[in-house]
């Protein structure tokens, strides 16, 4: 390691990962016209770096992952071996990788005048000025830093160099976008985010920010570059690839919310079985002890007999509640079809026409802004029938039943919205229950408090939502949002 400088070796670039604290695993090692192999052993790097530069603290990988961590650079003296001292930055990044590791690129710059100069590279005229000069390093980072870019701009935000593996990618040519605005590349939203953080580099800030290009995700770290007058006149750029950390990122919080959500179907399930399967099983254990065994004709067995029938039957809707709501979550994937909203509300309609008529409710339908979409058929029916059955119950009784039902889309979503002009709820008071196991809020009419939970539980099978919004006696409406599903 000391020969890579004593022969003239002006700059160099150590990149490593680390997977805990002076844990590395993997180091790569490049120069201006130098290559290593990737798998050098990195406690070799370490001791041949740490004799170099006595200045760092031990172990050296450690201490500079520290001042990097804190976005500082470092500046120190390089020793050779003729005693020769120089002054040296190291500059460097810390990037997260997906496997939970940090991969840190390092770049050690000779800071001394007469050390050998790097080749130029090649730009436009007009952006001489204030050239980097450092462009074979930055070309050497750029070619061994995975799925990234390392990008260097003027302040006026115009490339002067650019290269890295993921333009292979991109099927963009760098020496192109050299001469042209960094900030053309972005739509409006991160064109702006982009401009606000190079404004605060410009500053002599160094920032950190995320951008999407091409429904790629890219996590950026800029870092101002002083001249020998200590003025910033460029931005060094660094940029990943990020969208597979962005992706189990995503994943990770669905599965928290899923595993979220069956710890609090666990302790519906819990209290279900503590309160409604004990209450039928204790009754039918009292009145087995009330039957008078040694004289069936006691006319007061009876009696015993009917209330063992009303316990076994109540005993018996509550299991088979249970099992369907199992059964919706054990249910492999339904067949997707294409639903026309009008067929489907004329079917629900036949279905549900003794009640109906009973009711005289009237029933409006637009679905001029979305006809159909690509759904599971029977959960569309069962959101309907539940709906028109609960305004034909809870209807108010001083005016005639109405619904009104509308489609459109919304971004990624088709939404249902469902009106109706009863008795409403008061959210305020009932809103985080209305869609629980068992719950009612109204005594004047039967029902079990199960509708409202299966079509909830049928959403959120397929990453949908639903909305509520109502006040007493001024009606409810229910805003469903629902993804196209493939066919």
């Amino acid at each position: 390691m000391v020969e890579l400088f004593a022969d003239g070796i002006s700059n160099l670039l150590v990149t490593f990962k680390r997977v805990a604290s002076n844990n590395y695993e993997w180091v790569c090692l490049s120069s201006d016209d130098h290559q290593w192999a990737a798998d050098i052993d990195p406690i070799t790097v370490q001791s041949s770096l740490q004799e170099v530069f006595p200045g760092i603290r031990k172990p050296f990988f450690e201490g500079i992952y520290e001042a990097f961590k804190l976005r500082k650079n470092i500046c120190t003296t390089l020793v050779w071996k003729q005693g020769i001292e120089v002054t040296t930055q190291i500059q460097g990044h810390i990037i997260l990788q997906a496997d939970g590791s940090e991969l840190i690129t390092s770049a050690f710059l000779v800071m001394d005048g007469d050390s050998p100069a790097l080749r130029r590279h090649d730009v436009p005229e007009d952006i001489d000025n204030g050239f980097l000069e450092s462009g074979q390093l930055y070309q050497s980072i750029a070619k061994n830093f995975p799925r990234g870019t390392i990008d260097v701009l003027d302040t006026s935000l115009r490339y002067i160099y650019t290269e890295g593996t993921e333009y292979r990618l991109l099927d963009l040519e760098p020496a192109e976008l050299v001469g042209t605005s960094h900030l053309d590349l972005y739509d409006a939203k991160y064109r702006a985010v982009s401009q606000r953080n190079l404004e605060q580099v410009l500053e002599g800030q160094m920032v950190t920010y995320e951008v999407q290009y091409r429904k790629q995700f890219y996590l950026k770290s800029g870092v101002p570059l002083r001249n020998e007058k200590g003025k910033i006149d460029r931005i060094l750029l660094v940029q990943q690839n990020i969208t597979g950390s962005k992706k189990l990122e995503a994943e990770r919080e669905i599965l928290i919310k899923d595993l979220k959500s069956h710890n609090e179907e666990l302790l519906r399930f819990a209290y279900i079985v503590s309160h409604n399967l004990r209450a039928p099983i204790v009754n039918i254990s009292l009145l087995l002890d009330l039957f008078n065994e040694t004289n069936p004709a006691d006319p007061e067995n009876e009696e015993v007999i009917e209330n063992l029938k009303i316990s076994t039957n109540l005993l018996h809707a509550t299991l088979q509640d249970l099992i369907e709501v199992v059964s919706i979550k054990k249910q492999k994937i339904p067949k997707v079809e294409v639903v026309n909203f009008n067929l489907l509300l004329n079917n629900v309609e036949k279905s549900l026409f003794n009640q109906l008529k009973e009711s005289g409710i009237k029933i409006h339908k637009d679905f001029s802004s979305l006809n159909e979409m690509n759904y599971i058929y029977a959960h569309l029916e069962n959101f309907f029938m539940n709906f028109l059955t609960n305004s034909v119950k809870y209807r108010h009784p001083d005016r005639t039943p109405e619904v009104w039902i509308s489609t459109y889309k919304l971004e990624e979503y088709r939404i249902i919205e469902y009106k109706d002009n009863g008795i409403g709820l008061d959210l305020k008071r009932y809103g985080d229950r209305l869609f629980g196991l068992y719950q009612r809020f109204h005594n004047h009419v039967e029902g079990k408090g199960l509708g409202l939970y299966l079509v909830r539980e049928q959403i959120r099978a397929n990453d949908g939502k639903i909305e509520t919004e109502s006040s007493v006696g001024d009606g409810l409406l229910f805003r469903i949002y629902l993804r196209n599903l493939i066919l």
